[in-house]
């Protein structure tokens, strides 16, 4: 329970970053337009910051998405099952979750580590890509640690999808 608690905290402040990427994308785009269109001098750089926006914005709101439900399920066959075979498939699910999350983590620190070394840039903005990278990871140990706790409810006979906690 303290392992779900921990993590959903970190969800809601992962959440709160994500926010700001959104926020950040509305502000770049906003004076990229007026700035073409009133002053005929685009925003540099401004297609490539709206991406590092959508980079931190989808990044950090992951986890919360799995806490609160607001990710895509299909159950058009299993919620006729058995709650007994729903748990089962919840967890087979939650393992490949924590499989995908896992990888996703580890392989975007490795990428950023040699978009680091390698001293990588954006073109027009000159903005490093390695901290992007770093995001994508916090965001999907996040979702990880989520899928964990979801696993270990499975072991002590609670599922926070089938049943109360």
């Amino acid at each position: 329970m303290k392992l779900r608690l921990m993590a959903e905290n970190l969800a809601k402040l992962l959440e709160s970053v994500g926010i700001v990427g959104l926020l950040f994308m509305l502000l770049v785009t906003v004076v990229d337009v007026i700035g073409a269109k009133v002053f005929k001098n685009p925003l540099r750089g401004g297609m490539e910051l709206v991406g590092f926006g959508q980079i931190v914005a989808i990044s950090c709101t992951m986890a919360i998405g799995l806490f609160y439900s607001r990710h895509i399920s299909i159950e058009l066959l299993v919620y006729r099952l058995s709650g007994r075979v729903q748990k089962h498939i919840n967890l087979v699910v939650s393992v490949l979750g924590a499989i995908l999350f896992i990888l996703l983590t580890y392989y975007s620190c490795a990428y950023g580590i040699s978009l680091k070394k390698a001293g990588e840039i954006s073109s027009s903005a000159n903005i490093p890509f390695y901290p992007f990278a770093f995001i994508i990871a916090i965001g999907a140990a996040a979702a990880t640690i989520y899928y964990v706790n979801d696993i270990l409810h499975y072991f002590i006979g609670r599922s926070s999808k089938n049943e109360s906690n």
